[in-house]
């Protein structure tokens, strides 16, 4: 039986990492992946790798809407968020593909928690997914999100409709500025604006009443 396919889903705002992005989730071949790019314009970049399609986001410019985009245009069985600052470990392909194998016998509908350094468990910060999974709603993350606290939705949905697992031991690498020292610039500030933690923490409480979720 071949392996199942995986569709990396990655928007940004950072042109200039394209390319070292694209090198670390290819480094060990490209057997059955692929990676939707979504940037908000036409841009640049070295490795024009044959398994890595490019969409333009003609709509709303943030990372909800670029991160649905590349999810629309996806293939593969398996969906992966990725994001500027997420780095794999060797044989993440394996590893993600035998941890839904596994729990694909109980229910088709897995969604997959795996942490990074934080060890958060109330969040999912980089979605791991079936198809299944995703048509129930055929998006990643309802449209009204534009970033803060989509990430809450995620987990209180998911854990609530689907086949929920939940690693405990580091999986990813992930750079972000509570854990590394890092660059704070526009993207991030604009990410995390004091008005989007508040359009976020409205949007989730809205979803939590309508889908009668536990937080």
């Amino acid at each position: 039986m071949p392996p199942k396919s995986i569709s990396l889903l990655y928007t940004t705002a950072r042109h200039a990492v394209i390319d070292d992005v694209i090198g670390r989730w290819f480094d060990e071949g490209h057997e059955a992946i692929e990676m939707i790019l979504v940037t908000d314009e036409p841009v640049t970049y070295q490795r024009n790798h044959p398994n890595v399609r490019h969409v333009i986001n003609a709509g709303r410019r943030d990372c909800v809407t670029g991160w649905n985009l590349a999810a629309l245009h996806s293939v593969g069985d398996i969906l992966i968020q990725v994001s500027d600052d997420l780095f794999p470990p060797p044989g993440w392909a394996k590893s993600i593909r035998g941890m839904i194998e596994q729990l694909s016998q109980v229910r088709p509908d897995v969604v997959l928690n795996l942490l990074d350094e934080r060890k958060i468990l109330f969040s999912v910060f980089h979605p791991v997914m079936t198809r299944s999974a995703y048509e129930k709603l055929n998006v990643i993350y309802p449209p009204d999100f534009e970033s803060m606290y989509c990430d809450n939705w995620f987990c209180a949905y998911h854990r609530k409709y689907s086949c929920y697992g939940e690693g405990h031991e580091v999986f990813w690498h992930h750079r972000h500025r509570t854990t590394h020292a890092v660059e704070i610039d526009d993207v991030t500030r604009l990410h995390e604006s004091s008005e989007r933690y508040v359009r976020g923490r409205e949007t989730f409480a809205k979803y939590v009443r309508e889908h009668g979720l536990s937080v």
